[in-house]
């Protein structure tokens, strides 16, 4: 069985959701940030997270 660690869980998760349209606003596209200390992916119009792994 692979071991995978959070951190590569992560990377993959939050790197396949960047560039996608937000889901709150009609005019931003989701980055990768950090969220209230946490990894996640953001809006860069309205600033709401799309996805946030802790």
């Amino acid at each position: 069985m692979q071991s995978t660690t959070r951190q590569d869980t992560s990377e993959s998760l939050l790197g396949s959701l960047v560039g996608d349209d937000c889901s709150w606003c009609s005019a931003g596209t989701l980055a990768r940030e950090e969220f209230k200390g946490d990894d996640a992916v953001v809006c860069d119009e309205c600033g709401t997270p799309g996805a946030r792994v802790w």
